[in-house]
């Protein structure tokens, strides 16, 4: 077996200092290789590297610039320190070399959220769950964007966060107990509107 397939078993099994020193020896092996460096940069990410992970990144965007992937990680560092600007840019160029990504317009919606442009968000998330209607990080993200608006789109929240629930994210108290809220009241003004009616019957 190859070493980069033994470095993605013991990746996809969780043995990540495993994985990281077999991708390290394939690297050395094949040091023009753009798939190995963003595979060893996808480790260092998950074991808290990211200015390792970067360092990977920028050399295989330095083989291969149009590298969607690469792009996608490096805009995954910057959104995990909050650094927007940067994870906007990175995702951007993302989206633009691989369109049909469903998790690179994921994460520029997150992104996009980060900075505060809700419209720009939304337009993200939805082409995410567009692309990929089984997403559930998506449809998620989409609920608490909806939650956050004003008003909030309580109605549309709840649509996502079922769906995304449905497809095996964990229940989130808070949100389901503001969705809970919204039903409640939309019921009591629904009740007075009745009696009201009613009320005005001959």
């Amino acid at each position: 077996m190859s070493l980069a397939s033994r470095a993605e078993r013991s990746f996809a099994g969780g043995n990540l200092k495993e994985a990281a020193a077999l991708y390290e020896e394939a690297v050395k092996l094949s040091p023009q290789s753009p798939s190995l460096l963003i595979s060893l940069a996808a480790v260092e990410t998950r074991l808290g590297k990211t200015a390792d992970s970067k360092t990977l990144l920028h050399k295989a965007l330095s083989l291969d610039l149009n590298n969607g992937s690469a792009w996608m990680l490096l805009g995954m560092n910057a959104l995990e320190k909050k650094e927007y600007d940067e994870a906007v840019a990175d995702l951007a160029q993302a989206t633009l070399h691989d369109e049909k990504n469903p998790r690179a317009h994921n994460y520029l919606g997150m992104a996009a959220g980060g900075k505060g442009w809700g419209d720009a968000s939304e337009q993200e998330l939805r082409r995410a769950v567009e692309l990929d209607p089984g997403y559930a990080d998506a449809n998620f993200n989409l609920a608490v964007l909806y939650l956050r608006r004003t008003p909030p789109l309580y109605e549309l929240a709840h649509r996502h966060y079922q769906r995304a629930v449905d497809l095996g994210t964990t229940r989130d108290p808070v949100i389901e107990k503001m969705i809970a809220k919204s039903v409640a009241t939309q019921a009591s003004t629904s009740s007075d509107s009745a009696s009201a009616s009613s009320a005005r019957l001959p």
